[in-house]
């Protein structure tokens, strides 16, 4: 899968995720921002490092709407496993 692609999935989602935000909001429903921070503080973390084409890394950065490399990457790996996950 291109990297391009990738990226245009991913503001899909997120295009997608903001609008049910916004209706829940809208309805007075409660976000699950709470379950997932507390999710993501028990995993085990692992620092990896990788060279990227300086062009990839700012589409990335500019699709995700992240200001930093760090977050767009993770958002990216996060946005692949889950797919990889539900399509197999």
């Amino acid at each position: 899968m291109k990297l391009i692609t990738a990226i245009k999935m991913i503001e899909e989602r997120e295009k997608q995720k903001r609008n049910a935000e916004k209706e829940m909001r809208r309805k007075g429903l409660p976000l699950k921002n709470d379950n997932i921070n507390k999710e993501n503080e028990q995993k085990n973390l692992v620092h990896v490092q990788s060279i990227f084409p300086q062009d990839d890394v700012v589409a990335l950065k500019v699709k995700t709407r992240e200001a930093h490399v760090k977050e767009a990457i993770s958002k990216a790996v996060y946005y692949y496993l889950k797919c990889a996950n539900e399509g197999s």
